[in-house]
């Protein structure tokens, strides 16, 4: 029994150890290598997508290839971006924006003369320029105050202009003609307007009691409107005030008896000359005018027909009632953004693009033959581009600062185009007294408000 249970003892004892050997020689499982990444893949910047734009305006041949030439740079430079203009003559614009507007299908930006734009604002019909694009402080700095004038309602700024509109300060003048009257000096100026009307007279034909070429055509509908306003304010006098429209007024009787002076020594008809009757436009290109009261947007519109009637025309500075130059100026047209546009931000940038960088204004002035809005562009560089483009720019380059804006009217053109034109109109073809003509404004006026 003793020798059984030591032998079953030893091969327990061998067991184990071969346990113990085989353990020791097993090779501990090593762990599988970590399998390398492949190196991930660049990922393509993603492309913006692309925003597509509508730009409106009126038809004009020299706004609508300029504002094309902004559209191209811009698109050149946003390939991203799409706009497209699309325009339609005046009456037919204002038309459409009216019935557009209400029925949030209008473009995304939309071109519009400074004075209409706070009606617009009113009606929620335009956009609020963002803080991010120009302030409102901003713009007064960099903006001339009678363009920007009209774009500031309550103190917000709805918009960008892009010219001056300018009706008053300097008339076109046919040099040669005056030549021939012996006037070769005429664009030299004259010192008050007792010398202009001597000048003017010279150059005033007639056939009989006919007047057939007019020495100072003046009584187109922006002729008077802001000849009127802009005289009386150079008579210190002020048109808009707390209690009104006031014009009935000494600087206003002052303003109706230097316009009559015109007629009273025969340098128009009011009867043949006037919106209806001999265009101040037509009529000086046609030399049945020889001096004419129209501002310089009327060169481009009418050069491609009259080359020969451009090249020697001047446009000379008239005389001034008091110390300063000041006159009556409506905004100019400029660039708005529509509160229904899908792609407002692309909108904004446009506007920025052209409005704001002096270079592409500058491009907008040089194309279109306006003057500037922006300050920067009435000198300098850009302006030294300007004036071989447009001589007779120099004339008035330095009248800009000069220029108030007309005022916030409830209905501008109502004021300007159906009250004051008609109103003195009639006045100056004898048909009304200068009493009666500035009551009736004056009422009429307020009456709108």
């Amino acid at each position: 029994m003793k020798s059984r249970g030591t032998l079953t003892l030893i091969i327990v004892l061998l067991a184990a150890l071969l346990v113990l050997v085989a353990c020791a020689q097993a090779p501990t499982p090593a762990e599988a290598p970590a399998k390398e990444e492949a190196p991930a893949e660049e990922k393509a910047p993603e492309a913006a997508a692309p925003v597509a734009l509508r730009l409106w305006m009126h038809q004009s041949p020299g706004f609508n290839p300029a504002m094309q030439s902004l559209i191209d740079a811009y698109m050149a430079e946003h390939p991203d971006v799409t706009i497209t203009m699309e325009t339609f003559d005046y009456d037919t614009y204002i038309q459409t924006l009216q019935t557009a507007i209400p029925a949030g299908t209008e473009a995304d930006i939309l071109h519009l003369f400074g004075s209409w734009v706070c009606s617009y604002a009113e009606g929620n019909s335009v956009l609020e320029v963002p803080a991010g694009v120009i302030s409102v402080e901003e713009a007064r700095d960099v903006f001339f105050a009678a363009q920007v004038g009209g774009f500031i309602c309550d103190d917000k700024l709805y918009g960008l202009p892009e010219e001056f509109n300018i009706e008053y300060g300097a008339a076109l003048v046919n040099t040669e003609i005056a030549a021939e009257a012996g006037l070769d000096n005429i664009t030299a100026g004259w010192k008050d307007w007792d010398a202009f009307i001597a000048d003017a007279q010279k150059l005033t034909v007639k056939e009989g009691d006919v007047i057939t070429r007019a020495g100072f055509h003046f009584t187109g509908s922006d002729g008077i409107a802001t000849m009127f306003h802009s005289l009386i304010l150079q008579n210190g006098g002020q048109y808009l005030t707390e209690d009104g429209y006031q014009v009935n007024t000494p600087e206003g009787m002052r303003t109706l008896e230097l316009m009559k002076s015109f007629v009273d020594a025969g340098l128009i008809d009011p009867v043949l000359f006037n919106d209806d009757e001999n265009w101040v436009g037509d009529s000086y290109f046609e030399e049945t005018t020889a001096i004419g009261l129209v501002g310089p947007w009327v060169i481009p519109e009418y050069a491609g027909d009259f080359p020969e009637v451009v090249e020697k025309t001047a446009y000379v500075p008239l005389p001034v009632v008091g110390d300063r130059p000041v006159f009556a100026a409506a905004s100019g047209w400029g660039l708005t953004v529509s509160p229904n546009s899908k792609a407002q931000e692309a909108a904004w940038d446009f506007l920025k693009f052209a409005a704001l960088d002096p270079n592409h204004a500058a491009q907008w002035n040089i194309e279109s033959g306006t003057l500037p809005g922006l300050k920067a562009n009435a000198s300098g560089e850009n302006a030294d581009k300007l004036v071989p483009a447009f001589p007779y720019f120099t004339s008035f380059l330095g009248l800009l600062q000069y220029g108030e804006y007309e005022g916030a009217f409830p209905d501008r053109d109502l004021v300007w185009y159906e009250i004051t034109y008609p109103r003195v109109l009639e006045f100056l073809q004898g048909g009304a007294t200068a009493e009666e003509t500035l009551e009736t404004m004056e009422r009429e006026v307020n009456e709108s408000f």
